[in-house]
């Protein structure tokens, strides 16, 4: 019995030891994941400063304009809701 017992922790450190080692080339695809996946967010990141920027531009262009509307309906007496 003692000798089975052997086998068997023989077979598990085998076991765990194999099950440890892990492949270079996957530890060099999941890096390369991680960087894509870093430079996909930084992209997002720069796209919504960029169109935060642009609806700020819009939100004026449509203040002025409504300004311009209601100075124009002022003169002409007209009602604006």
């Amino acid at each position: 019995m003692h000798g089975s017992g052997m086998r068997r922790r023989g077979a598990l450190a085998l076991l765990v030891l194999a099950a440890g080692c892990r492949s270079p080339e996957a530890d060099i695809a999941v890096a390369e994941q991680f960087t894509q996946v870093s430079d996909a967010l930084v992209s997002m990141r720069d796209q919504m400063v960029v169109m935060s920027g642009t609806v700020d531009s819009l939100v004026q262009v449509v203040a002025k304009q409504d300004t311009l509307i209601r100075r124009m309906a002022a003169v002409n007496g007209v009602p604006v809701p």
